[in-house]
């Protein structure tokens, strides 16, 4: 009874984490992504005993073996399906969600409530309720380090501060690997808790668990692919001026949650008010920073830190040569984590009981709302019928133009489909090379998928539409490779 009395707080989180993404599991419309299906994959080969991925497929960064792991070990108890993959990451991501409670709580001085409350409107982000049970390379495992990592840092009791540091660096390291996208809005938390603690065991005890798991890292990536390996920074003029033209929209939509890699979709009303609502306070705290600023840094100094880790997490934005909204995840939580500690603060437990009680109004039916999701390129229902479509005529390999659909279709029919895109150089090349086999050797088993049948070399009978604007080609002649221009 005491441990029930003394954990009820985490135990309902967790319930609550489980609940609140019902909507999503059961829906007819759930779907894994192009992205999410590489982790499904990899999870197969690695209790297959073919290979234990690292990174993930094709990059020699977004550290992903601990969310490998935990789909593998998934499989071995309900097999190879969506829920096999999104629960695993609903669980590390409710870890996250646990530690990020626990550091509120070490950090409370007034409202008991108040971490509880803040933790909730976490749960209840539009922003996280997608990519909560997202495996998609390292997102929830730099989440849950982050978490993690802030919890250790304002631990009171803690008599060991060498330890302490040691985990630190190892924490910084993981999260460098898995996701970086946190370290900008984690560097002014951690300045703060050095400064206080400034000794140089502590400084030794932060090297020395950062170097030995560089090293470590370092000696893994010279086995990982570069296939893929993008510019992601550019400090010139015209890439800080345009992406401060978009970063209104930016906010908006990653604070809204409605989108897919490039692709914005309307959200529906509760989610949009949210993002206004997360938007307008970060207004707010941006002027209570300057109020405070003036008035008495030093009486102030958390919630002002806090508040940067704010505008730094925004800021590395702006010189992304890429924009997704998918860049500002990190966002809510730092937003959460300033907010807690201004109302913690001003010791008015009335307003941050109206406050989080607004947002989670606001937020409930925003969450509720992603059980109709669906993205570009296809729904469920056509993804399922496409697999089945080529199972039933024997179709063992499979050209595809859209780098994403390749993956679904692998997935879905747990590889018993080998797909490949239109490159000839890909994420996973043994199955461009399996693919391009059975092209020479094995045409009988072979199919093509594209999206369109505007093709002078098919007769209008063969191209089958049968997964949204996709149409299939079953058995292909020279000509259609050609036309649709694979490379071999």
């Amino acid at each position: 009874m005491k441990f029930l009395r003394d954990q009820w707080p985490s135990l309902f989180i967790v319930l609550l984490c489980i609940l609140s993404r019902l909507p999503q599991l059961l829906s007819n419309e759930l779907l894994l992504d192009g992205d999410e299906c590489v982790i499904g994959l990899m999870a197969k080969h690695f209790n297959e005993g073919k290979e234990i991925a690292i990174y993930f497929h094709g990059q020699s960064y977004g550290f992903s073996f601990i969310e490998t792991a935990l789909v593998s070990l998934a499989y071995l108890v309900n097999g190879m399906n969506d829920l096999s993959v999104k629960l695993p990451m609903l669980l590390l991501w409710t870890g996250g969600v646990l530690f990020f409670y626990k550091a509120l709580r070490e950090i409370n001085t007034g409202n008991k409530w108040l971490p509880l409350l803040i933790t909730f409107v976490l749960i209840f982000s539009p922003s996280w309720a997608l990519w909560s049970m997202k495996a998609r390379g390292g997102y929830i495992t730099a989440f849950f380090f982050s978490s993690l990592m802030i919890w250790i840092l304002f631990l009171r009791n803690y008599k060991r501060p060498y330890g302490t540091y040691f985990f630190i660096g190892f924490c910084i390291v993981v999260i460098y690997q898995s996701q970086p996208l946190w370290l900008p809005g984690l560097l002014p938390v951690l300045a703060y808790k050095i400064y206080h603690q400034r000794t140089a065991k502590n400084f030794l005890g932060l090297a020395a668990g950062m170097l030995p798991t560089m090293l470590l890292f370092f000696w893994l990536k010279k086995f990982a692919s570069q296939h893929w390996a993008p510019k992601v920074f550019d400090i010139s003029s015209h890439t800080l001026l345009l992406n401060i033209k978009d970063l209104p929209s930016h906010l908006f939509h990653s604070l809204n949650g409605y989108y897919y890699l490039y692709y914005i979709y309307t959200a529906p009303l509760s989610c949009r008010v949210f993002a206004y609502v997360s938007i307008a306070l970060i207004a707010m705290l941006l002027v209570m920073t300057v109020w405070y600023l003036l008035k008495s840094f030093k009486k102030h100094t958390l919630f002002i830190l806090s508040v940067l880790s704010v505008l730094f997490t925004i800021g590395y934005t702006l010189f992304l040569v890429e924009e997704t909204p998918r860049y500002l995840l990190p966002l809510t939580g730092f937003l959460l984590f300033a907010l807690f500690v201004f109302l913690d603060r001003i010791k008015r437990s009335i307003t941050g009981m109206l406050i989080c009680g607004l947002l989670m109004v606001i937020g409930i039916p925003a969450v509720i709302s992603f059980k109709t999701y669906t993205y570009f390129p296809a729904r469920r229902e056509e993804v399922l019928a496409c697999v089945d479509y080529m199972e039933r005529n024997d179709v063992k390999y499979c050209f595809s133009n859209d780098g994403l659909l390749q993956w679904q279709i692998m997935f879905y029919s747990k590889e018993k489909i080998i797909c490949r895109e239109s490159s000839n150089d890909d994420r996973y090349p043994e199955y461009v090379h399996e693919v391009t086999n059975a092209y020479y050797k094995d045409r009988e088993h072979l199919a093509v998928i594209d999206n369109t049948t505007d093709l002078q070399s098919i007769a209008h009978e063969k191209a089958v539409n049968v997964i949204s604007h996709f149409y299939i080609v079953i058995h292909p002649e020279d000509e259609v490779i050609r036309d649709m221009e694979f490379k071999l």
